[in-house]
């Protein structure tokens, strides 16, 4: 149900970006360094340190919390859900567990982990979950804990404007999301008893619920994902951001 919405979470390091020069405080990783990876991850942990304020150079508001207008999802006929208003608090906490990056084949390979993060929304939801037959609306609030991303990419390099770009157009993400707890408000009006009952089904069967929602929950993240990186790429070359 809102576990789609972490997909803004992956990477948010990679913002809006409106210059072709880097943040004066990201350090520049010079692409024969024989310790490259050990600079790309020193630069995205500098990023890192600027992210519960934003980042103007990428346009990048603040995150704390990030704000993000609305996600949906509809499993055929029987289930449909959507949230609005969607805060996320603690995106900035991520740490960076590995990083390789290959140059010669254009290729990127990472695992993120985030110790926490709190998703706060407005809900709306009809038809049929597990046992549960839902029809509600109303403000929702999930916690999770140790949520990890585990991220591939690859691409090909393309000319424009005479500089030399990398389009990453096969991506891959694999997201472990721990043991969430959620809780619904107004899933049964005012009927508080029949709430708490059903909040309790859905945390006691969260993991049943991650795999049933996790083709449509994939794609959601990628989109979000490896959208946000694609704009950087797209807007800077290889020797603006990996200069020789």
């Amino acid at each position: 149900m809102q576990f789609m919405l972490i997909a803004f979470i992956c990477f948010q390091v990679f913002g809006f970006v409106v210059s072709n020069k880097l943040p004066n405080f990201i350090s520049y990783c010079h692409r024969g360094d024989p310790n490259l990876n050990e600079c790309v991850a020193k630069a995205m942990n500098q990023v890192k340190s600027h992210l519960a304020e934003g980042i103007p150079e990428f346009q990048l508001p603040s995150m704390n919390p990030l704000m993000l207008s609305e996600a949906s999802l509809e499993t055929g006929e029987n289930f449909k859900c959507s949230f609005k208003n969607i805060e996320v608090y603690y995106a900035d906490e991520f740490v960076l567990k590995s990083v390789n990056v290959n140059l010669k084949k254009d290729q990127v390979d990472m695992t993120l982990r985030f110790p926490r993060l709190r998703i706060k929304s407005i809900y709306k939801v009809t038809g049929k979950l597990l046992i549960l037959q839902l029809d509600g609306s109303g403000p929702a609030d999930g916690n999770f804990t140790n949520v990890e991303c585990i991220i591939s990419m690859s691409g090909s390099r393309f000319i424009k404007n005479n500089k030399e770009y990398v389009n990453f157009n096969k991506n891959e993400l694999k997201l472990n999301l721990g043991h969430p707890v959620m809780k619904f408000e107004n899933l049964f009006g005012a009927n508080e008893e029949l709430n708490v009952q059903t909040n309790r089904i859905i945390n006691e069967n969260i993991e049943s619920i991650l795999e049933e929602l996790s083709p449509v929950l994939n794609k959601v993240i990628k989109e979000f994902v490896f959208g946000l990186i694609g704009r950087v790429f797209d807007r800077f070359s290889l020797d603006e951001l990996f200069p020789k």
